[in-house]
């Protein structure tokens, strides 16, 4: 799969993009660093000694892919999601979304895409708009000490704490399939751990293991795991102390 325009604002020619959603979406990425470039620039942070003179141009560190593009056009044009100027972002139907929600951020001497958010939000705006899931029953980035997914799902809509209720769905998003941090590496560490739970794994996979272990502690769940082009749905058992995957149509 081909991701287009690594970086923006560097004198070259650059292509059309294949698709309106990809030209839509990197002029609306453009414009929010535009103006998180300028507010960095007006208010320095000291733990960013190039906020001063900080420049608009937009890295996409792994591209920007058709999928994603398409999915974060399609969450906008629903209302799923609410932009602010500098690329700020809530999730206003969501049973809960975390505060700090950012589709741009600083890098080196210039502003960034944030590699996994627009693929994210794709998974979010599927789930609702395809799957039937009630925005009240979804919590966006979960924000609770030690959560390590993306996304959770509950069988009923909250009647008191968002927190509390049966979890019967859970996601995690990456931005690309291959290469680093990409979605078969995750998918590898978690069938290896589901097959031995003493299985060695990164941190950051290991994190995730956790919690999905925790979230079978009573139940089954349904486990998405998505990326650009990406969709693998796994169910997911307890097994002693630890969890089985499988797929659903097994």
């Amino acid at each position: 799969m081909s991701y287009e325009r690594t970086i923006r604002g560097l004198g070259r020619p650059e292509q059309a993009w294949s698709t309106r959603a990809q030209a839509t979406t990197d002029e609306m990425l453009t414009a929010c660093a535009d103006v998180f470039a300028a507010a960095c620039r007006s208010r320095p942070s000291k733990k960013f000694p190039r906020d001063p003179t900080r420049s608009p141009r937009l890295l996409y560190g792994r591209g920007l892919g058709v999928d994603e593009a398409g999915g974060f056009v399609r969450a906008l044009e629903h209302g799923l999601i609410v932009l602010a100027p500098d690329g700020g972002f809530q999730v206003p139907g969501a049973r809960a979304c975390s505060k700090n929600l950012h589709l741009v951020g600083r890098n080196e001497d210039h502003v960034a895409l944030h590699t996994e958010v627009l693929v994210h939000i794709t998974s979010y705006a599927e789930l609702v708009l395809d799957h039937g899931w009630e925005e009240s029953c979804l919590v966006f980035d979960p924000f609770v000490r030690g959560a390590a997914l993306d996304l959770w799902g509950f069988a009923r809509a909250a009647d008191g704490p968002w927190w509390e209720g049966e979890i019967t769905f859970a996601s995690e998003a990456k931005a690309r399939v291959d290469g680093p941090d990409g979605l078969r590496s995750l998918l590898a560490s978690l069938l290896a751990l589901s097959s031995d739970p003493a299985t060695s794994a990164s941190n950051n996979h290991l994190a995730k293991w956790r919690e999905i272990v925790t979230l079978t502690r009573d139940r089954d769940i349904n486990l998405l795991l998505v990326a650009d082009g990406a969709r693998w749905w796994y169910r997911v058992s307890r097994h002693g102390e630890s969890a089985l995957l499988s797929d659903p149509g097994s």
